[in-house]
């Protein structure tokens, strides 16, 4: 009976096992090193023993890399903001929707993630670029005499990123509404309280918590991202992976290229902590 017992309590370590195993192996330790390399010295693309702060003094020292590391999270607050905004009206929709097409209407919704990111984005160049949909539109419209450079910009980038990470947004707001029970909005609205009055008192607060989740996957994405800050901003609008890529490959300057990846990293689980926590204080009142 001990026994028995005994491998019951020890049966969650178990399951966990392999996961933490995997994670430590193909996550910890590759950052580990990542951390380990970022303090050492590179002559002529060969690492060295020597320790040195070098590497961070240059990223905080130049501006080109600084203005990396600010356009990296001003890109990915900007992706965030705009994926929560336009994810819940759409989320909101299909959780309350009692049309028969309701799983239709979801699976459109989450369409853009049949194709790459790839692909998406460089739809998005097709629009963009400066013989593009969208200067065409503009000028037919008579909106603009001459055509205009959309892109390479951040705010390209943000666009594309913003179309691709949107679906993710939508699936958390939906799990976040879907917990909210209708018949709450309705007592708000049967002892007087005007629509708009409900969704800021009632709906607003209990799905913070989704529009935090919602934000923080989308930013998390979008910092990380290289393909779509690449294809659309191009080397003059470099970003944190786009730089970093540029180190570990081309520059072969793996100190620096590990400085970046350990600055993004930690700067990340930073806000990543403080965005976990507004989300529990919110959740327990």
């Amino acid at each position: 009976m001990s026994k028995a017992v005994s491998l019951q309590d020890r049966r969650p370590w178990l399951i966990a096992f392999l996961p933490a195993v995997f994670l430590f192996v193909f996550f910890g330790l590759p950052n580990a090193m990542l951390l380990s390399i970022s303090f050492l010295k590179t002559e002529a693309q060969q690492l060295t023993g020597e320790l040195t702060l070098d590497n961070y003094v240059f990223l905080f020292t130049e501006q080109t890399y600084l203005e990396a590391l600010l356009r990296t999270f001003f890109v990915g607050v900007s992706v965030g903001i705009l994926d929560v905004v336009l994810a819940f009206p759409l989320a909101y929709f299909l959780v309350r929707t009692n049309s028969r097409w309701r799983g239709l209407l979801i699976a459109l919704a989450l369409a853009p993630l049949l194709a790459s990111v790839v692909v998406r984005t460089y739809g998005w160049y097709v629009i963009l670029n400066r013989f593009g949909v969208a200067n065409d539109v503009m000028l037919w419209l008579g909106v603009i005499e001459q055509r205009l450079t959309l892109m390479p910009s951040t705010g390209a980038i943000i666009i594309g990123l913003a179309h691709s990470l949107l679906p993710y947004a939508v699936l958390t707001l939906m799990g976040a509404l879907g917990g909210i029970n209708p018949s709450l909005e309705k007592a708000a609205m049967s002892l007087g309280a005007s629509r708009f009055r409900c969704f800021v008192e009632v709906v607003l607060p209990l799905a913070l918590p989704g529009l935090i989740g919602g934000f923080i996957l989308s930013f998390s994405v979008a910092i990380s991202a290289y393909a779509t800050p690449a294809i659309l901003g191009g080397p003059a609008t470099q970003v944190m992976a786009t730089a970093i890529y540029g180190f570990m490959t081309q520059l072969l300057d793996w100190s620096i290229g590990a400085a970046m990846a350990v600055v993004l990293i930690v700067s990340s689980l930073l806000l990543f902590y403080l965005a976990a926590r507004a989300g529990a204080r919110t959740a327990s009142l």
